[in-house]
């Protein structure tokens, strides 16, 4: 078996839920320092719809959905215009499993999955950009925090703080139930962040 190391330090953290939400208690979110291996399948890379003559997508062979096995991404810029091409994410995407690969979406085309009423936001579906993305592990394991995925959101990817600076502005997390990414909720958000910007890396106001 070949196992892919991830590339990102992780943290611990915890989120109160009150400071955020008015809720009276704290939710615990414990991630590890040093980033889980994942293990490649020993099929054939899965045929993806990226044309990757054109596009040169950045490969990406991660745990996304945190159990244990790579998974497969050839992931393009959003695209800003109409050189440029736009797929769904099962276009680009595909899941790494004992036997193989399956698809993201629990198997549904990306039309059928928008058709069932899931929107954009808060599952992306089409034009996500996955090329400028970081990844924080929790202790156990789990799907990690994805910070800059972009998908047209006016709050995605990352924000620019001035002087030629940016910073990541969401964190989405893996959702089993929808086969996709879903965006985290502000708490979630706000602290991932913020031990991000303390922890692994300097905000922009630290930086000279």
């Amino acid at each position: 078996m070949n196992h892919i190391p991830t590339l990102v330090v992780a943290i611990g953290l915890t989120i109160s839920t009150s400071a955020w939400a008015h809720a009276a208690s704290k939710r615990a979110i414990n991630l590890r320092p040093d980033a889980p291996q994942c293990t490649m399948p020993k099929a054939k890379l899965p045929k993806l719809g990226v044309d990757i003559a054109y596009d040169m997508p950045k490969v990406i062979k991660a745990d996304f959905n945190g159990d244990g096995w790579c998974d497969y991404v050839l992931a393009v810029p959003y695209p800003l215009n109409s050189k440029m091409n736009s797929y769904d994410l099962n276009e680009m995407m595909a899941l790494g499993q004992a036997n193989g690969w399956k698809p993201v979406f629990n198997g549904k085309k990306g039309y059928e999955f928008m058709d069932e009423g899931f929107t954009n936001e808060p599952w992306p579906r089409v034009r996500v950009d996955l090329t400028d993305i970081r990844m924080v592990f929790p202790e156990q394991q789990g799907a990690p925090f994805v910070l800059g995925l972009y998908a047209g959101g006016s709050d995605d990817g990352k924000r620019d703080m001035g002087n030629g600076c940016q910073q990541y502005e969401t964190v989405y997390r893996w959702d089993d139930s929808r086969g996709t990414f879903k965006k985290s909720d502000d708490a979630t958000r706000a602290a991932v962040l913020k031990y991000f910007y303390s922890v692994i890396e300097n905000p922009c106001s630290a930086r000279k």
